[in-house]
């Protein structure tokens, strides 16, 4: 006779801080350095939406036999793909927890992340093993321990649910609308995507936002409000949809990158801590930008100074010294200010056609502090 008692498998032997790309979250994704059995070290971007690990079909030699082909499909666009046995993949001396199968795929025929090219991308079959921090401000990449790490300071949680195909998902969007999920990938280097639906709802200027929801540029999510977002719409061919027919929106890398990011993917909880109020750019764009801001404060001033601008008398004084300026469009800046002894938030659309063109002003509004319409004003 024998008995034989359930345990708890031991935790993953979990691999050093990686460093952060200075690029990563400025419009370039998260690349990782994996080295194969050869000792080759090749460049794998992390990537939250892919269900499975990929590797450049450079790389097949190196992967056994072949299992099976197939096809592979990025945002709507497909290519063939074969499927071989998963290949031990180390980060740094760690061994890494894998799937049983890898694919394989031309890197010439997908888009060049931040420039760079890469070997591979390393797929939730990989991720769902590890809690994994992404802390932007440090610098650094995270595997921790969750069942013994303090996640006090990790920020609010939102529950983990799945796509059908392994992918990260929350029950938000970034408009604020109720009951329309999100995916979420770090393999998107932009701000994140909207279906079509939800796309047109967030850019209709002319219906002002329900409670709770926004418009463009803004975002909002659970309660945090985001700035100058470059959101996506989505096609009848790319939009994501689970098993049953339902649509996702998504959210990406350059927004997530505004936070300390966890994927406590053991618990299925994704934290998220707001430690940035404007997006991660590089040096050259933020003195651009700048630069442009001045140069419309200085416009509004004097506009002020004339007793032209909608909504103040030359006597009016500003709450604060800053406001906030962010870009809507191509060559059109919206800024938002507010005067001293009232609550109200004002705003001004601005355009101009080149850096030496006079600034115009296209519209002006005040809003309540919830960004309700209490006034439009007549330009001049």
């Amino acid at each position: 006779m024998c008995s034989c008692a359930t345990q708890n498998p031991p935790p993953p032997r979990l691999p050093a801080d990686v460093a952060l790309g200075r690029d990563a979250g400025r419009g370039a994704d998260i690349f990782v350095m994996l080295r194969l059995d050869d000792g080759e070290s090749l460049p794998f971007i992390m990537d939250t939406g892919a269900p499975i690990t990929i590797v450049e079909k450079s790389q097949e030699s190196k992967l056994g036999e072949r299992l099976d082909t197939g096809k592979l499909w990025n945002f709507g666009f497909e290519q063939e793909s074969a499927v071989y046995p998963a290949p031990r993949l180390y980060l740094g001396n760690t061994p890494l927890l894998r799937g049983s199968n890898v694919a394989t795929f031309d890197r010439k025929k997908l888009s060049f992340h931040g420039g760079r090219a890469f070997a591979g991308v390393l797929g939730m079959d990989v991720l769902q093993h590890y809690c994994i921090q992404l802390d932007f401000a440090a610098g650094k990449m995270r595997f921790l321990d969750d069942q013994r790490a303090n996640k006090k300071n990790w920020g609010k949680p939102f529950p983990l649910s799945d796509l059908g195909n392994g992918c990260p998902v929350i029950n938000e969007n970034l408009v604020g609308t109720p009951s329309s999920a999100s995916e979420i990938d770090t393999g998107c280097d932009f701000d994140g995507w909207l279906t079509p639906k939800l796309f047109q709802q967030w850019t209709n200027q002319a219906q002002f936002p329900a409670n709770g929801e926004t418009r463009s540029p803004k975002g909002i999510l659970a309660g945090e409000t985001y700035q100058e977002l470059d959101l996506h719409e989505t096609t009848e061919k790319s939009v994501l949809r689970d098993d049953a027919g339902a649509e996702f929106n998504g959210i990406g890398l350059h927004l997530l990158s505004r936070n300390l990011v966890t994927f406590d993917f053991p618990s299925h909880t994704l934290y998220l801590k707001r430690t940035r109020t404007w997006p991660l750019i590089d040096k050259d764009e933020e003195a651009r930008l700048k630069s442009t801001a001045n140069s419309a404060a200085d416009f509004l001033s004097h506009l002020h100074k004339k007793g032209r601008l909608p909504g103040w008398s030359k006597k009016d004084q500003p709450a604060k010294k800053e406001a906030a300026f962010h870009f809507d469009s191509a060559g059109t800046y919206i800024f938002d200010v507010s005067k001293k002894g009232d609550l109200s938030i004002y705003h001004y659309q601005l355009t101009r056609t080149s850096k030496a063109s006079p600034w115009q002003l296209q519209k002006a509004w005040r809003t309540d502090q919830n960004d309700h319409l209490i006034e439009a004003y007549p330009t001049p």
